[in-house]
């Protein structure tokens, strides 16, 4: 009776072992989602503020405030490229995690995790550049909409 106990212990441990991958798993997928859908709107926010910087550059009269708007706008373009890319390795990345032959090996679903972390700090970081972006474009907007009323 022992040696049957003992027998079932490791088929339950490893069915549990599977259950906590596999929640892992798709823990981490809705993560990927989630930053995907933050590119998404990443990119419609960049796109908005190059918009809005040509739209102003536009009817600006001073030289150096259009340049300045100019710079902006390309800036806001290129976020808004690197975005789209980012979110494309990001989709590219899920699709390898949904491949289960390749993540029964045990070094590529570490790296797939080591991967999703790095993914999730740029994710992060892309958000924390375009903040900081928006907050330019609204002092040149500012700066302008005051010497233009002056």
């Amino acid at each position: 009776m022992l040696a049957v106990s003992a027998g079932g212990a490791p088929s339950v441990w490893a069915q549990q072992q599977g259950q906590q991958a596999q929640r892992q798993m798709q823990q981490q997928m809705k993560q990927m989602q989630d930053h995907m859908q933050r590119m998404t709107q990443l990119m419609q926010r960049t796109q908005q503020m190059s918009q809005q910087m040509h739209q102003r550059m536009q009817t600006t009269q001073n030289d150096q405030q259009r340049r300045q708007m100019q710079q902006l706008q390309r800036m806001g373009e290129h976020f808004h490229a690197m975005a789209g890319q980012m979110k494309n390795a990001m989709e590219r990345s899920q699709m390898m995690m949904q491949d289960q032959e390749m993540m029964r090996n045990r070094e590529m679903e570490r790296d797939m995790n080591r991967l999703h972390k790095q993914l999730s700090g740029m994710t992060q970081q892309m958000e924390n550049s375009v903040q900081l972006m928006e907050r330019m474009t609204k002092r040149v907007q500012t700066r302008t909409q005051m010497s233009e009323e002056n």
